[in-house]
């Protein structure tokens, strides 16, 4: 088995598919182009005819500066990849044999390679045998903290993260000094606050972490509670608005609070020079906030000593996001490397648990950031949404007028028409509203639904009204201005747009809930 440790692409703010190190070939069957730039969710376009790929090529080679972008929506946690054809989903690349500094990081592809797919850069399988990891990572050069702290602390935990970063030493050449080290295993503080400084110091004085930052995590990130002003009264959603708002000063004060809590850190990280021929260089305050925007989108969860940790891995870091994943993610067995592996446990399709598929080459490696999260929460941290989150709820307003009235009878028998019907999203709302529906056949008649339909139509049209634009202003603003849009932007008009395209889906399956309870 032939295993391939590359060097992956630099994306930096505004860059795109074209970069130093990759250039990358796409085009998917079924007329979809997928412009992305890394540091902005990506979105689709539709092209009448997409440019054909003539040739596909698995070799490495060398290609100019990155370019700007355009515009982009969801799932992107990626950089570049060394292509296989795929199946129409996953795009080629070349690149070529690196001498990056990030090589130091170990990072082996062993049965999967970066790439293009249609939620934007990804991890694409290269490989069929499931038993063989999809990525794999050295320990030794990973950013971890225990996730408890204080009394709540486990000795075990902290001694073995302890030897992660002695091991940083012989693995990259330098480890964290004492006080950051204490700091990261036992300073009171947030989990994410100390993978910050972890992250923070790394790609301050590690060589390998500077470039694996430089080349392949984004400058800039698209998270909900960095947003502007303009881009939150975008949402239409004064909850959520507030609930940025207020992350957003929360996270803030992170800084001040190391400064004032663990000052010794704060010098430590100061003291470090950078070496970088960067006139750009970002102070350490700037770089911190950089790292703490980097700790909530790439973050995830391992155990390491017996008790539960938070990581940062390079490689495994590239997964998108899917309700549906198929890879999981862990310490290996013999706790010297941090996997990716094919699932072959189970398989998720929205929180139904059924027999697993076995990776075919060119199909993408999803991980699930989190099953319950709605599009909210996805935002909020990520800088993406799911149009078709399962988590996602309808108004309460539109519900409330057939909760506990309207016999579930009825309900599920629109419910199953409109999945013949392959009307999803209307079925979505169907399960909405089965949830608060009445399970007992005698405690309803036909007339008692139909006017639970209307009232619950009533309210469905007024909630739209209440919008300050109706959806195909939405759709107009992204057809006509996306290119012109922040990336954050463009994803408040979506989501905007799929709260109106929701209740619509609702006042669909209210049409069919109407017919189905004249015939019952």
């Amino acid at each position: 088995m032939k295993v391939c440790v590359i060097s992956l692409t630099r994306i930096g703010h505004g860059a795109c598919r074209r970069s130093r190190r990759v250039r990358v070939f796409e085009s998917l069957d079924d007329g979809w182009i997928v412009c992305t730039s890394f540091t902005r969710a990506t979105h689709h376009r539709r092209l009448r005819d997409p440019p054909e790929l003539d040739t596909v090529m698995s070799s490495f080679a060398r290609v100019p500066a990155a370019r700007p972008a355009s515009a982009a929506a969801p799932h992107a946690r990626a950089s570049s990849r060394r292509g296989s054809a795929g199946r129409g989903d996953a795009r080629a690349t070349t690149a070529a044999a690196s001498t990056s500094d990030a090589d130091a990081l170990g990072i082996a592809f062993p049965s999967c390679a970066p790439g293009e797919g249609a939620r934007g850069r990804g991890l694409f399988v290269t490989g069929e045998d499931p038993a063989v990891p999809l990525v794999r990572t050295p320990l030794s050069v990973t950013v971890c903290v225990p996730e408890a702290v204080g009394p709540a602390a486990s000795d075990a935990c902290v001694d073995a993260v302890r030897a992660l970063y002695a091991g940083w030493e012989e693995a990259l050449g330098v480890a964290p000094p004492e006080p950051v080290v204490e700091f990261l295993t036992r300073g009171e503080a947030p989990k994410d606050l100390r993978v910050a400084v972890a992250l923070a110091w790394a790609t301050r004085a590690v060589p390998a972490w500077r470039a694996y930052r430089r080349e392949t995590v984004p400058a800039a990130f698209d998270a909900l509670y960095l947003a502007s002003e303009d881009e939150l009264e975008a949402l239409q959603d004064e909850t959520i608005a507030r609930m940025a708002v207020g992350s957003g000063a929360n996270y803030a004060a992170g800084w001040g609070q190391l400064r004032s809590d663990h000052p010794e850190v704060v010098r430590l990280l100061e003291s470090i020079e950078n070496d970088d021929d960067d006139d750009d260089a970002l102070s350490v305050e700037e770089d911190f906030t950089w790292a703490r925007a980097c700790a909530h989108t790439r973050a995830m969860s391992g155990t390491l000593g017996g008790g539960a940790c938070a990581f940062v891995v390079p490689g495994v870091d590239l997964a998108n996001h899917s309700f549906e994943p198929n890879a999981v993610f862990a310490v290996s067995a013999d706790s010297r490397a941090f996997e990716l592996t094919w699932d072959t446990e189970h398989s998720t399709n929205f929180g139904k648990r059924s027999a697993p598929a076995p990776p075919k080459r060119g199909d993408e490696v999803l991980i699930c950031y989190g099953a319950r999260m709605p599009n909210a929460l996805l935002m909020l941290h990520y800088g993406f949404l799911d149009p078709t989150n399962p988590n996602d709820q309808l108004p309460m307003e539109c519900l409330l007028p057939g909760a506990r009235i309207v016999r579930s009878a009825v309900v599920a028998r629109a419910g199953k028409r409109l999945s013949d019907e392959k009307d999803a999203r209307a079925e979505w709302a169907a399960r909405q509203m089965m949830t608060m529906s009445n399970p007992t056949e005698s405690a309803g008649d036909t007339k008692s639904d139909l006017r639970c339909v209307a009232a619950m139509r009533d309210a469905a049209n007024a909630a739209l009204d209440a919008f300050p634009t109706a959806a195909d202003d939405d759709e107009a603003a992204l057809a006509d201005g996306a290119r012109d849009m922040t990336a954050r932007m463009e994803m408040c008009v979506r989501y905007r747009l799929m709260q109106k395209r929701n209740i619509q889906a609702f006042v669909r399956f209210l049409d069919t809930l109407e017919e189905e309870a004249r015939e019952a």
